[in-house]
């Protein structure tokens, strides 16, 4: 009896995964624990293991092909075992699924219909606006309505496999598609707004001036000032609660926990490692913590663990040249901060001007869970604790 290869389910919040590459082709012998396929989400890249040893009968799922949790992706069985024709990767009650942890050219659709099509009207609409085929577009859960989101999935996939405009194209897979999704969707959910507020950095240059010489030599890291940040906003995030919490159907969740993540920029998109009790934590600590989850994320070594439970994020941008931006927040979290470059520039001080290295913060906050005073407050107090830095 053939033996399902299903997709894992990897951590509360995903929604699908999307298969990269397959490590075995049909036809080949497997052994259980082996590797067998690479798949991405909107958190991170895993490896699937076979869940039995035997023969990969049939791959049902293709790479670059898309499925919710449970979605079936194989079939593995005996040598010369007869395999069923699959029609679609139906999904399973993923409790029961033992695995650990773009599609081919679709065609053009030339005309739109929707007749008959288990779809929302939101997804027949985008249909037309997009010139899909809604009849073409398989849902997410087999058995459920079509969605938009299935129609815009199925709409990147066919314009990069059918060439699309003139130029190259890159397709909304793997890390990109779910930065891509996951930042559509947290403007979507949320009601967002930006405080900004420029902040004299001379104390926090003189900080890490001062600290620098023995601090390779003590804790095995460069300083930056991103450790100095992070360690800042830690330690105010605990008189914040609503700076420092998650929201849902439920409602808004203030943490008592500190849990800082801090954007790591990669070729194919953003990964946001996280730094648990941050608060608690030494600087050296802290520096340690950034330079060997960053590494894991750009060796792609990061795992599910350590991206998962932020409860706050800081981004910073000084070293790429920004001044300053506006940031997304990371659902379900309430807040992000943005980090612009450290520049000098004149500044009043005491009635005259004088020359002096300021930096522009950005603080992007969900008006549902926060509102503007509070969400001020939290920055003017960062500021006046990065001014007295000694």
């Amino acid at each position: 009896m053939a033996t399902e290869v299903r997709m894992p389910k990897l951590g509360m919040s995903m929604k699908k995964g999307i298969v990269t590459r397959w490590l075995k082709n049909e036809g080949d012998p497997v052994g259980e624990g082996e590797d067998l396929l690479e798949i991405a989400t909107d958190k991170v890249n895993a490896v699937v293991q076979a869940p039995a040893s035997g023969v990969l009968g049939k791959i049902v799922m293709a790479t670059k092909g898309f499925g919710p949790p449970g979605a079936l992706l194989a079939l593995i069985g005996e040598p010369g075992e007869q395999f069923p024709e699959v029609a679609e990767a139906e999904p399973a009650a993923v409790a029961a699924t033992p695995q650990p942890a773009t599609v081919g050219a679709l065609p053009r659709a030339a005309t739109v219909s929707g007749n008959g099509v288990a779809a929302s009207p939101a997804a027949k609409r985008r249909a037309r606006e997009l010139g899909v085929d809604i009849a073409a577009v398989p849902p997410a859960v087999a058995g459920k309505r079509i969605t938009t989101d299935d129609v815009e999935a199925y709409a990147a996939l066919r314009e990069a496999g059918a060439g699309g405009p003139p130029g190259r194209v890159v397709p909304f897979e793997g890390v990109r598609g779910a930065v891509a999704e996951h930042m559509t969707s947290s403007l979507q959910q949320m009601a967002q707004v930006t405080i900004t507020r420029e902040v004299d950095a001379s104390a926090l240059v003189a900080r890490r001036a001062a600290l620098a010489a023995g601090f390779e030599a003590a804790a095995g890291v460069l300083l930056s000032y991103t450790d100095l940040l992070i360690q800042a906003v830690a330690g105010l995030l605990p008189k914040h609660p609503r700076v420092n919490s998650t929201a849902d159907d439920a409602g808004i969740h203030e943490h008592e926990e500190v849990h800082v993540g801090f954007a790591v920029a990669l070729d194919e998109g953003l990964i946001v490692p996280v730094i648990r009790d941050a608060d608690k934590a030494s600087l050296g600590v802290v520096a340690q913590a950034r330079v060997e989850l960053a590494g894991k994320c750009r060796d792609g070594l990061i795992g599910l663990d350590e991206i998962e439970g932020g409860t706050f994020t800081i981004t910073n941008l000084g070293s790429f040249g920004a001044d300053a931006f506006t940031p997304i927040v990371n659902p379900p979290q309430s807040a992000i901060l943005g980090v612009g470059r450290i520049v000098e520039r004149p500044a009043a001080v005491d009635g005259r001007v004088e020359v002096r290295p300021t930096m522009w913060l950005s603080l992007t906050f969900d008006h549902r869970s926060l509102d503007g005073a509070p969400a001020a407050k939290f920055l003017a107090e960062l500021a006046d604790a990065l001014e007295g830095l000694g």
